[in-house]
């Protein structure tokens, strides 16, 4: 018995997503991209996805303008969020190849409505949750394997010049639960750097967690290769 890694990067920064495909590829690991403004994408953006797409790994929507799906929804109604949000987003990744069956929440922003939404749309959505350093906490961001919504544990290690408070080791206790039940824990980021003007994580940390997962027989699988049958 063991658990199933799902790791995900958020918003649009395609080049430094494909300089790490090489730590991906070494750790035997498929990832998500979830990118945002997808109709907005410049030729070199567009080409550097279907380089995602070709190296196995996935992409989904992050919407189309970072809206927060529950204040959107309470304001337009779902239909109009659906429309002014979605749609084009979807459609824009399809264009390029991807199957934009996922969706992450822009700033972790869902309840039980924005949910009954978007699984209308999508086949998984991740979330996120609060920061904790208490592992009893953390153990809440692992799922059973048939869950459809996944709350998501952010491992960012810096926004800007300031750092993140250091977790390394209680996720890598969490790992190692993870290895010994049959769950599923989603970990999101976003630029892959040693710093950013934004959030990001450093290729060490993105090293150390790869190399960690592995170690622990951890499945590490895309969104489009997740389902229950695949994590048997």
């Amino acid at each position: 018995m063991t658990g199933t890694l799902l790791l995900t990067f958020d918003d649009r920064h395609i080049a430094g997503w494909e300089e790490a495909l090489p730590l991906f590829e070494a750790a035997g690991a498929r990832v998500t991209f979830f990118v945002v403004e997808a109709d907005l994408l410049d030729e070199t953006e567009q080409a550097g996805v279907r380089r995602l797409l070709a190296a196995g790994h996935s992409v989904g929507s992050h919407g189309a303008r970072h809206r927060n799906a529950d204040e959107a929804i309470a304001e337009l109604g779902a239909a109009e969020y659906l429309r002014t949000e979605i749609t084009g987003s979807v459609a824009a990744l399809r264009s390029l190849g991807a199957s934009a069956s996922s969706f992450a929440y822009p700033n972790s922003r869902r309840d039980e409505t924005t949910d009954a939404v978007l699984l209308e749309v999508f086949d998984h959505l991740r979330g996120g949750s609060p920061h904790t350093t208490d592992l009893a906490t953390a153990r809440a961001s692992i799922v059973p394997r048939d869950a459809r919504v996944f709350p998501g544990r952010g491992i960012d290690t810096g926004r800007g010049g300031v750092p993140r408070p250091n977790d390394a080791v209680l996720l890598s206790k969490l790992l190692r639960e993870l290895a010994e039940e049959d769950g599923t824990l989603a970990l999101y980021a976003h630029e892959i750097a040693p710093v950013a003007q934004g959030n990001h994580i450093h290729p060490d940390r993105l090293h150390a967690v790869l190399t960690e997962a592995r170690r622990l027989g951890l499945r590490m699988l895309s969104f489009d290769d997740y389902s229950p049958t695949s994590c048997s």
